[in-house]
């Protein structure tokens, strides 16, 4: 960590110390010549060099971008997000985001070949695409966030293109840079009344990417004109509530997919300011960010699937800025994360990082205070079994589905209790508190959790984790659903992981007043066989032999178990989910305090005794000594 004091963020010397050389952004002369270093002697960066080139072969084939593209899905692999979801067919012109992402994608795939090349025909492909996208009418888009990844690509093409540009080139450059994305961004906060515009004092991914970009914009074009260190300030300040949504041990509320998003920004501004300052102005010093790759890390289960909670997808690519922290906190298992998943970004070559270590040594079970989540797994290979358990707030973000109390489930390498993940973008008010609760996917009924009456949980529900304990024979964490279910004196869900193989799910529910129904749900793609004890039957991803997992009601007696349509049943236009079907445990006419509990195992011999350890017989308050919250910063 930097031991220098932060510089000033007021007045006309906040960017005096700026690098005049160029590249100054990240791919600095010194960073091209590690990487070809590497090259050299690292045959898994050979390798992906080569992928990279071949992605930046496939663009040369390309058009240039225009604002009414119409995207080809084949060179999107390497972007570290999905398209923008949303219901418009894919042979119209793309979303502005989407313009913009491609933008961000070919500027470093051709001009990273060029670096490491020497071949010019990349060099200038990325120039036409500078060029093209500067003489845009404008950057804006429906969010600020398409004006934010333009500013970022030009930013990186002028740095990174500056000594190829004539002086006509600069000028158009850096005029388009400061029109359309510096003086847009100092409007955004000139026209922002008190409060704020919310990206500006929030700890989301909005946060990170607007401000990191705007900044890294700034550095870019600084010389040419007073308004670059004037937004460079306002964003300085702004985005430290960004940083803030690491506190306090790495996690993310946003869940796994807006992690890589946020993370990828916060990233590239740490790298940009280190080279083109020297100073990273005391950003990374923020609370859970040097942790912040357990994150990653314990959110990947064995299948190869996220726990992916909060409009997160269950997989993503690669995250490259992996390679960037593990070196900067000497954290090498970030860097083994990097080095196992699939499509290779240009990023990952300039950080790319030779000194791995697997996570062996690590536990396997760890709790995110922050966002109040939990997975707990037997170990870490592909056959071990993995929960992933959802806590929290349901008004923690923008993103959040009403799901607290949801799970997932690996074993045997395959994914067997689902969340079902985003559904359309483009659906009615699909972010509105109200919507949320009456689309299938984000509403308490689309997740595996307890839904009461048939209602979804209120908005402002909050359920920490009360207790927790994770060794190696037994671990299990117990959550406080009572604000979930306002029909209860207290609810309490534990989950417990046994013998690092066998998940028993138990719910204790004390009624205020009599309820109708309570209805305990599981979403799987699994073909599933009722019985005394349920057989759910995959097929595995290499196509081999069946795989089978098991499921036991251990009570009360009185429920009944079936399975039913994932279907959603309210307004038009949802995901159909035909993929998924639902396992239901209802239990009718509710006037006394009642226990639920499943066992589920890849066992089935241990369904059928079903003998449990006396330490999870006992009532829920009693699993383990109670556990607070952190303090919040």
């Amino acid at each position: 960590m930097s031991t220098e004091q932060p510089q000033p963020i007021d007045g006309p010397d906040v960017l005096a110390n700026l690098a005049a050389a160029r590249p100054r952004l990240m791919a600095t002369a010194a960073a091209i010549a590690r990487t070809r270093g590497l090259l050299q002697r690292d045959a898994t960066a050979r390798l992906w060099q080569q992928e990279v080139a071949n992605q930046a072969d496939y663009m040369l084939s390309l058009p240039p971008l225009a604002p009414n593209s119409a995207l080809d899905p084949q060179e999107a692999n390497a972007l570290p997000l999905p398209l923008v979801r949303s219901s418009v067919s894919s042979a119209g012109p793309a979303a502005m985001l989407d313009i913009a992402r491609r933008f961000c994608l070919r500027i470093q795939v051709l001009a990273i070949t060029w670096f490491l090349t020497d071949d010019t025909r990349y060099r200038d492909r990325a120039k036409i695409e500078l060029l093209a996208v500067c003489a845009f009418p404008d950057w804006a888009g429906n969010e600020f966030l398409v004006t934010a990844e333009f500013a970022f690509g030009a930013a990186i093409g002028f740095d990174w293109l500056h000594d190829a540009l004539d002086a006509s080139e600069h000028a158009q450059v850096a005029s388009a840079i400061i029109d359309k994305a510096i003086q847009t961004g100092l409007d955004q906060f000139a026209a922002a009344p008190p409060p704020p515009q919310h990206w500006m004092t929030a700890p989301t991914n909005w946060n990170l990417v607007c401000n990191g970009a705007l900044m890294i914009a700034a550095l870019s074009v600084a010389e040419h004109d007073p308004r670059s260190a004037r937004l460079f300030a306002l964003c300085h300040r702004s985005i430290r509530f960004g940083f803030d949504g690491y506190n306090p041990d790495g996690g993310w509320v946003e869940g796994p997919g807006y992690w890589h998003y946020a993370t990828q920004y916060a990233i590239y501004l740490l790298a940009s300011l280190a080279t083109a300052l020297g100073n990273d102005l005391g950003l990374d010093a923020s609370l859970g960010l040097s942790r912040t790759g357990l994150f990653r890390l314990h959110a990947a289960g064995p299948s190869g699937k996220l726990f992916n909670f909060a409009d997160s997808e269950e997989q993503h690519s690669g995250g490259y800025w992996l390679f960037w922290l593990a070196k900067r906190y000497n954290h090498p298992t970030d860097a083994w994360i990097e080095k196992h998943k699939g499509a290779v970004h240009p990023m990952d070559l300039l950080w790319f990082d030779d000194t791995t270590r697997s996570p062996f040594h690590l536990p396997p079970a760890k709790r995110f205070y922050g966002t109040e989540v939990a997975m707990l797994r037997s170990g870490w290979t592909e056959q071990d079994t993995f929960l992933g358990i959802k806590g929290g707030a349901n008004n923690s973000c923008r993103h959040t589905h009403y799901d607290l109390g949801s799970f997932v489930l690996d074993a045997l390498g395959v994914r067997w209790a689902e969340d079902l993940g985003p559904d359309d973008y483009g659906l009615p008010y699909y972010f509105s508190p109200v919507m949320r609760s009456e689309y299938y996917r984000t509403s308490t009924v689309g997740h595996n959790t307890l839904v009461v009456d048939g209602r979804c949980q209120p908005t402002t529900a909050d359920a920490p984790i009360i207790r927790s304990r994770f060794r190696k024979n037994l671990a299990f964490a117990v959550i406080d659903l009572s604000e979930a279910y306002p029909g209860s004196v207290r609810a309490l869900r534990g989950f417990a992981l046994i013998g690092g193989r066998h998940v028993l799910i138990v719910d204790e529910i004390w009624p205020n007043a009599p309820m109708q129904t309570i209805d305990w749900q599981m979403h799987t793609r699994a073909r599933v066989d009722l019985g005394p004890i349920v057989t759910l039957t995959r097929s595995p991803k290499d196509g081999g032999a069946a795989l089978q997992c098991y499921l036991k009601p251990l009570g009360p007696s009185a429920a009944r178990l079936s399975v039913l349509p994932a279907s959603p049943s309210g307004p038009p236009g949802q995901n159909p989910n035909s993929d998924f079907v639902k396992l239901v445990l209802r239990l009718e006419d509710i006037a006394r305090p009642v226990r639920f509990a499943v066992l589920i195992s890849p066992d089935p011999e241990v369904c059928a005794r079903a003998k449990l350890p006396a330490a999870v017989r006992r009532p829920l308050i009693e699993w383990a000594e109670p556990v607070g919250r952190l303090p919040r910063r």
